[in-house]
């Protein structure tokens, strides 16, 4: 009897050992055959296998199919689990070690749907709450290793593939206790020596939590192909460092909110030529409260170190809009959809960015154009979308050499309001040449520019008052420009006793016309004040000598002179003090008279004239004498007294006698500037008898300015 037991207690272990040997493979079939029902997709199961003593679970080469059956949707090469299934008689789920090698995943996104939509929606049956208890468990989770991770990303609708290659970390403990408020914590390390870290307080009872997330020494070309779909870039560096603190329930995790930290360093973006065009050293940021739900985001301070910018500027675009394909048609045939950004909440307490440099360079004329701007500091505070009123300060050095400050006041709500002063000191002018060969045919040889600019725009009504200091200015000309200004002799004209040149030039406009243009009113306003300055150069000369500016525009004679007046001197002497201030000045003066009024002047000269050599009557009392004595003259007293006067003058060669006078002024005044100052380049000459400043004209001499030694230089 006892040997039959011992035989059906051996049969019975027999069978249970075979029945333990078999499960498994039992259940990898079952769950293969079984899987659409038990998991919504077709599964396969290469080896299943379980070590009943160290209850560890073991499975190989595992697949699961997308919904066509025939492409794969994830699959691993090992998975292990090894579990503590005594722990759960406490109602405490153990698992020792989570083992994944060679997982993949392929998600494919097309439209608005993903690969794994149906598996959501299997999963995510509504339970029976109704009937379900609940119960307090507790569960740990050691030793979690991913290994040999690759991660596919597709995404139709931009036709771009993600590819994270070899991912993997380890998660040394997580725990949760139901009854109490638990911990989560798990780190894993980067491939390059960085980390990721976690920690997580959850109350189950109320649903609390908070916790943080660390990243130290995140590298963003891991990220480079997802910037490539929005920008045309070839390089995207840079190290994270990160710590983000979160508080919220589980209940509505939407509304959690979240504080901390974000630190970008090395930050370096290059265009498909690999040429820089974006860097920064440190860009740091501190965040009080980000609230998704109610779009609200303030940043106590931004910090930006050493912002290096390469600008490009061309006459239809900059290259920023084209490496991050911006195109300006499209976005005005279709305005974005602005709903979700009005209600949009920010506030940065704290904005600054020092130490920066913006290369710029534009192609507007034809050839290259380069300008460097460093030591660039930047700051601004209370930076909210609800403000009315924003006050931005600026610094930085200009081409290693000028100095520039600016405010910039502006209404966040309505930029057509808003201000801006600018000074600027010791800026090289020949840093403009380009500009002012294209537009004025001139290059700057020195010069320092101070500039002044005080400017206001009120509902787009721009009033904008600019002020100009050049000192120690050498130019000169090249042939052409746009505008061709006589931009060398405004300048001489404009130069002061002290070498400086003082220039105001008022900008008025409307921001509202769709036709005005800032650079082009800017330019024609200029060109107007040096228009106006060659057009009446004394107005700037009589400065530098003083008395009334008529007096140095013509010198008045009559037609009976042949020396200067007394008043002539005085004129003289102050067109010799201007050449003397103004060595490069050019006088001239051109002897202008009407021909016939002033043989008519000679000849009343000279009938009264002979009529005091013949008479005796010096003071001409009697004209009823002087009439007989003309009529006398030329034999008849029909005609009225001037013309008797005429016929008397004809038979006298006046014109003889009229150039003589004409010859005599001239040089009686040339003799003069010579006496008075030996090395006076002033120059005399006589108009060409069909001169129209001649008609009409009392004898005078026409002054006009120029600049000597230069042959393009018109007369003003």
């Amino acid at each position: 009897m006892r040997k039959k037991s011992k035989l059906i207690l051996g049969i019975i272990l027999a069978l249970i050992i075979l029945v333990l040997i078999a499960l498994p493979y039992v259940i990898k079939n079952y769950a293969i055959n079984h899987s659409k029902t038990l998991l919504g997709r077709q599964i396969d199961i290469g080896k299943l296998r379980y070590n009943y003593f160290s209850s560890t679970l073991q499975i190989y080469d595992f697949k699961m199919l997308e919904q066509n059956e025939s492409d794969e949707f994830t699959s691993f090469d090992t998975l292990i689990v090894n579990l503590e299934p005594f722990k759960l008689l406490s109602n405490n789920k153990v698992i020792e070690q989570f083992y994944v090698k060679g997982l993949m995943v392929n998600i494919i996104m097309k439209d608005s749907t993903f690969n794994f939509d149906d598996l959501i929606s299997f999963h995510s049956m509504p339970e029976d709450t109704l009937n379900a208890s609940k119960e307090s468990f507790k569960y740990a989770i050691s030793n979690i290793e991913l290994k040999d991770v690759d991660f596919i990303f597709n995404d139709h609708n931009v036709k771009n593939e993600l590819y994270i290659k070899d991912f993997s970390f380890n998660i040394p403990h997580i725990s949760w206790n139901q009854e109490e408020k638990s911990n989560a914590d798990f780190k894993f390390n980067f491939d390059r020596g960085g980390y990721f870290e976690s920690t997580l307080n959850i109350n189950p009872i109320t649903g609390d939590f908070d916790g943080s997330f660390t990243v130290h020494q995140l590298y963003l070309d891991n990220f480079l192909n997802y910037v490539k779909p929005y920008a045309h870039v070839n390089t995207f560096d840079g190290v994270v460092d990160s710590k983000i603190n979160v508080h919220g329930n589980t209940k509505n995790a939407i509304n959690s909110i979240l504080s901390g930290t974000i630190n970008v360093s090395d930050f370096k973006m290059t265009d498909f030529n690999n040429k820089e065009f974006l860097a920064a050293n440190s860009i740091k940021s501190n965040i009080d409260k980000i609230d998704y739900a109610n779009q609200e985001y303030v940043l106590n301070r931004i910090d930006i170190s050493h912002l290096y910018t390469y600008f490009q500027l061309d006459s239809i675009s900059n290259n920023f809009f084209k490496i991050f394909k911006i195109d300006k048609v499209v976005e005005a045939e279709n305005p974005a959809d602005t709903s979700n950004t009005e209600n949009l909440l920010y506030t940065i307490k704290n904005l600054s960015v020092n130490n920066s440099v913006l290369d710029y360079t534009d192609n507007l004329t034809g050839a290259p154009f380069k300008y460097h701007l460093s030591n660039i500091d930047i700051d601004s505070k209370d930076i909210k979308s609800t403000a009315n009123w924003l006050d931005i300060n600026a610094t930085m050095l200009l081409n290693n050499r000028g100095n520039l400050k600016a405010k910039l006041g502006i209404n966040p709500q309505n930029y057509l309001n808003s201000t801006l002063n600018i000074s600027i000191e010791k800026f090289l002018l020949p840093d403009l040449n380009l500009y002012t060969n294209y537009y004025m045919g001139h290059s700057i040889l020195q010069g320092d520019m101070y500039y002044y600019s005080q400017s206001k725009i009120v509902d787009g009504t721009i009033t904008s008052e600019n002020k100009m200091l050049v000192k120690n200015a050498s130019l000169e000309n090249v042939k052409g420009g746009l505008y061709d200004l006589p931009l060398k002799f405004a300048f001489y004209l404009l130069t002061d006793k002290h070498g400086d040149v003082n220039l105001e030039i008022p900008v008025r406009g409307n921001l509202n016309d769709p036709n005005y243009n800032m650079r082009k009113i800017i330019w024609q306003t200029f060109k107007n004040v040096i228009g106006k300055t060659v057009a009446a150069p004394v107005n700037f000369l009589v400065n530098l000598v003083g008395g009334d500016p008529k007096e140095l525009e013509e010198i008045e004679l009559t037609y009976t002179d042949t020396i200067p007046s007394n008043k002539n001197f005085r004129q003289l002497d102050k067109l010799i003090a201007l050449e003397n201030k103004k060595p490069e000045l050019q006088i001239s003066l051109t002897y202008y008279v009407d021909k016939a009024l002033q043989k008519q002047a000679l000849g009343q000269n000279l009938a009264e004239a002979t009529y005091r050599l013949k008479t005796g009557d010096v003071d001409i009392k009697d004209e009823k004498k002087f009439e007989a004595f003309i009529f006398k003259e030329i034999d008849t007293d029909s005609l009225p007294l001037d013309k008797a006067i005429i016929q008397f003058s004809t038979q006298k060669n006046l014109d003889s006698f009229a150039e003589v006078r004409d010859n005599l002024i001239i040089k009686t005044t040339q003799d003069y500037l010579k006496e008075q100052s030996f090395s006076s380049k002033i120059t005399i000459k006589k108009s060409t008898i069909d001169d129209p400043e001649n008609t009409g004209a009392y004898p005078k001499f026409l002054i006009t300015y120029g600049m000597k030694g230069e042959t393009n230089t018109k007369d003003h």
